[in-house]
């Protein structure tokens, strides 16, 4: 039991975001191969910044502005992104399995090769996108359709 609740312990630290990094981040829009998953930016404004080749699983980016961020490479599965404008913004080869992106714009987005497996896409804009090569599976699509093309 004393293992279980220790591994435990470990387990949710390795995942919480450091706040060095979060620093960083707000005070130079960059956080390139840094770790802030699960950290609280809901109603940002991260226009331009660069979080590519992060640990961003579960981070909360609702309704935020992210216009022409860049993600790619980034883990953000999980991610809490509704309502959040990523507009123009970087996705190529990023992991989305299971994130919120009900009601973003994702108008010009460039998700080339990214999975977005479990993703919820209901509501979203995705006029322009740049979507070659990506991983749908029980993926919700804007229409509210379930996309399986992926499996």
């Amino acid at each position: 039991m004393v293992i279980i609740t220790v591994l435990s312990l470990f387990s949710s630290v390795a995942l919480a975001y450091d706040k060095v990094y979060l620093k960083r981040l707000l005070e130079q829009n960059q956080c390139h191969h840094c770790n802030l998953s699960e950290a609280p930016l809901e109603n940002h404004n991260l226009e331009g910044a660069d979080m590519s080749e992060a640990n961003l699983q579960g981070i909360i980016l609702t309704n935020a502005n992210v216009k022409g961020a860049w993600f790619t490479h980034s883990r953000m599965q999980g991610a809490q992104l509704e309502g959040a404008d990523l507009s123009n913004s970087l996705m190529d080869y990023t992991q989305l399995m299971d994130a919120n992106l009900k009601n973003a714009n994702l108008d010009g987005a460039h998700l080339i090769f990214s999975d977005m497996s479990g993703a919820d896409l209901t509501g979203a804009s995705m006029k322009g996108v740049h979507d070659r090569g990506i991983k749908f599976c029980n993926t919700t699509m804007p229409d509210g359709s379930v996309n399986n093309d992926g499996c």
